[in-house]
């Protein structure tokens, strides 16, 4: 069977032949835009109850598209979220367990296909901006995993010594913040109330040079990451604070890429993605993002942690103005997409194809077990309505527990809280505030068979599973041609 491009070649040789003009859009294969947040929180846009500041741009994507109320991360924290994204596979399924840190030789492994290589091997152009953080050596960047061209940065914005506001007390340790393109450092320490700017600046340079073809484009934004920065336009702008300032910034980046679409006459054959990696830094507090009624947020598995705002635009491709809120993850993210621009999907994801439930009136699995890592292990699960944690630590923000948010882009303190087994009803109970599991023990039965296959299948550092179909971190007997001067790397 011809590929999608073979045949819209075909396609366009034969209209040539007879003299006719076909549309490009209406022949050619769309082009994918991935958006990702860092930290932003469940109720940080105004379609999804912020009311201290304005998302108008961002709120379009789902008014226009389809909004999703139930949307997952399988971990709260950076790397492995990221990992999940790109490769359509459980973290511990890609070989990223838990944050990989600037001084490792540790990455994403060179086995893992990700949406770049598939994209770009189904003949589309393939560009990334923004922050990576996947494995900061050279054999680990975007361009050896796919991608034709990157500019960002190689972790988080935070892993600098001139961050005054750093939580991270080794944060001296580390060499000034490089900026990259492609493999090469092109700046050191760059101002960072212009990063916001320059990423959409980059995207927007990406989408012209590449609008005559496929383009697939990831922009990771470093906000709203501690520490905060946004650009002279943006400043007070929101009347809410800096958050709400980076927010706003962000959201009209969002609108200026989708202004370029339409400019372009690209908007009807271009599908963008939006949603964030894990849920909000509550230790930074004025300086993190808002959870709503959700308990806890980042590096826990807690709505708060790992329930996210998300959204799909894709123009006259699905249903505007949906609303979907059975539980989907954002493993999901990558079939998805991969659907609708017609090409094979890899045998091995976890997660699915949602195209049908937005362009059909098919349904999806509203009980498919979805489950929740931290660290490489396995702390809770949702099936249906119901969300099961097994006994495990973990750090809290709550004042119960000893915590205490930040103030002005200085941190606070954690916590140190343990959890039994407990089980939430999560259609009565969003905030996880009324245990069951003693009162419905057929329920939590039941969701342990999952929890189970899991730790065989998937792995758990908590029960010293190894799973079955997991893959081992990816470490390389190298040094660091490119980040001249760094420290020497930790041992394996």
């Amino acid at each position: 069977m011809l590929s999608i491009l073979s045949r819209t070649g075909l396609f366009l040789v034969v209209l040539a032949l007879a003299g006719c003009s076909p549309s490009l859009q209406d022949e050619r294969p769309p082009n994918v835009i991935l958006i990702f947040a860092d930290d932003m929180g469940y109720t940080d846009l105004s379609s999804f109850g912020q009311q201290g500041w304005q998302t108008p741009h961002l709120d379009r994507l789902g008014a226009e598209g389809a909004r999703f109320t139930d949307f997952y991360v399988p971990t709260p924290a950076c790397s492995p979220s990221r990992a999940a994204l790109l490769t359509g596979r459980y973290p511990l399924k890609a070989g990223v367990r838990e944050v990989i840190s600037p001084r490792t030789l540790r990455g994403l492994p060179e086995t893992e296909r990700t949406a770049a290589e598939i994209f770009r091997d189904a003949g589309y152009q393939t560009g990334m901006v923004g922050k990576w953080h996947l494995g900061a050596h050279p054999d680990f960047l975007p361009t050896n995993h796919g991608f034709n061209s990157w500019f960002g940065l190689p972790y988080s914005n935070d892993y600098s010594p001139r961050s005054i506001n750093n939580p991270r007390s080794y944060a001296v340790q580390w060499m000034e913040l490089p900026v990259l393109r492609d493999t090469t450092i092109v700046e050191r320490e760059p101002d960072q109330r212009q990063l916001t700017e320059r990423y959409t600046k980059e995207s927007i340079d990406f989408i012209r040079t590449n609008k005559d073809q496929p383009f697939f484009l990831y922009l990771a934004h470093s906000m709203p990451h501690v520490p905060l920065w946004v650009s002279d336009p943006f400043v007070d702008a929101s009347g809410a604070g800096l958050y709400g300032d980076v927010i706003e910034e962000m959201d009209g980046s969002t609108g200026r890429i989708m202004a370029e679409l339409e400019a372009l006459g690209l908007e009807e054959n271009t599908i963008i993605v939006f949603t964030s990696d894990n849920g909000p830094w509550l230790l930074m507090g004025d300086h993190g993002g808002t959870r709503g009624a959700f308990r806890e947020g980042k590096a826990t598995t807690f709505e708060g942690g790992v329930r996210m705002p998300a959204a799909i635009w894709a123009p006259g491709q699905i249903t505007p103005g949906q609303v979907i809120s059975d539980p989907v993850i954002s493993m999901d993210v990558l079939p998805t997409v991969l659907n609708m621009a017609g090409i094979a999907l890899p045998s091995n994801l976890d997660g699915i194809p949602l195209d049908g439930a937005l362009t059909s009136d098919a349904t999806l699995d509203s009980e498919r077990p979805l489950f929740f890592y931290r660290s490489g292990q396995l702390r809770s699960m949702r099936k249906g309505k119901w969300k099961l944690h097994v006994p495990h630590a973990y750090t809290s923000i709550l004042e119960e527990w000893g915590g205490r948010p930040g103030s002005g882009g200085h941190p606070g303190g954690y916590g140190r809280a343990e959890i039994g087994t407990a089980l939430y009803d999560l259609e009565t109970d969003p905030s996880e505030s009324v245990d069951l599991a003693a009162s419905r023990p057929d329920i939590v039965a039941q969701l342990m068979v999952h929890i189970e296959d899991a730790r065989d299948r998937i792995g758990d550092e908590l029960t010293d599973h190894v799973g079955s179909e997991a893959t081992p971190p990816q470490f390389i007997d190298a040094v660091w041609p490119t980040l001249e001067g760094e420290p020497a790397p930790e041992g394996k």
